[in-house]
């Protein structure tokens, strides 16, 4: 059964007509104004649009280096996506070998517009005065030269008072060979004094690593072949190793050592690193493209 009942009824100067519908057993009240100030308010909420975002390739390398600042850029291609920069915020940290070199947030943020996607450029900057680097040095040669490189962080999108986050991960690895390059058994001549010799062979190998110490022994083969009756006596070997020019390691031995004719004689130095050069060769390392370049010259006596 259904029914309608309209109720008019006046107080003052307010109407208010009520509407009663009763419809299998429910009761539904519906009030209505008399003028449109007294309509409620309804406020709307403005809507927020998630974009979906992927990552499509991460890549890193080197920017300008200087005595103090070692400055490394990152770019991430993403999707095709609208994103302006007072929106977009990275924070980044980057770690070689498990040690942090830097971290915070990211500098010099830039968004373009590719073929590909979108294209997220910033740079972190590593500060070569503390301790890392040094740090670094001695894991990567306890490590065989090889160096682990992690660089995580986080794309943060402020959308109005909401930030989206979209964190990101990158693993490379990269390898140096210092000592493999030193280390020769290509004969090479030598003049002391009416003798002609040869070095047979170089062998350098890592004895010592810490913090406060870098140890490395040298092997020298050095062979006499001369047929002449007459042996020459080496006094003292003095020595220094260069890489990309910058000295590292000197020092001498006091023999005194006999080679006699048609024979080969084993000589072994051991000297400790200049651990204060360490963040010159970083510096000269990248500098030349993440190349080496190495000079052990020594003087017989």
């Amino acid at each position: 059964m259904r029914g309608i009942i309209i109720l008019f009824v006046l107080l003052g100067i307010r109407v208010i007509i009520g509407i009663n519908i009763a419809q299998a057993g429910k009761t539904l009240n519906i009030i209505i104004p008399k003028n449109k100030e007294e309509f409620p308010i309804i406020v709307e909420k403005p809507s927020i649009v998630v974009p979906e975002i992927k990552m499509e390739n991460i890549s890193h390398f080197w920017g300008p280096i200087s005595f103090d600042t070692t400055t490394i850029i990152t770019q991430i291609l993403l999707n095709k996506i609208n994103l302006s920069l007072p929106s977009l915020s990275v924070f980044c940290e980057i770690y070689l070998n498990n040690i942090k070199m830097a971290g915070g947030l990211a500098e010099d943020v830039t968004v373009e517009k590719r073929t590909q996607g979108t294209l997220i450029r910033f740079t972190l900057r590593i500060n070569n005065n503390n301790e890392n680097i040094l740090r670094w040095w001695i894991s990567h040669m306890k490590n065989g030269e090889k160096t682990t490189t992690t660089i995580h962080g986080k794309l943060i999108i402020n959308l109005g008072g909401v930030d989206l986050v979209y964190p990101f991960l990158s693993k490379s690895e990269f390898r140096t060979h210092i000592l493999e390059s030193i280390n020769t058994a290509e004969v090479s001549n030598l003049s002391f004094g009416p003798f002609r010799l040869q070095i047979k062979s170089l062998c350098f190998e890592w004895m010592k690593i810490t913090t406060n110490e870098i140890e490395l022994r040298y092997r020298i083969k050095i062979h006499n072949p001369t047929l002449i009756p007459v042996a020459p006596i080496l006094n003292r070997i003095e020595y220094e190793l260069l890489l990309n020019e910058i000295k590292t390691a000197q020092g001498g031995s006091g023999l005194p050592l006999v080679i006699w004719p048609r024979g080969t004689e084993l000589v072994t130095l051991t000297t400790k690193l200049d651990t204060k050069e360490i963040k010159n060769w970083w510096v000269s390392h990248i500098n030349s493209k993440e190349r080496t370049m190495y000079r052990f010259r020594y003087i017989l006596f």
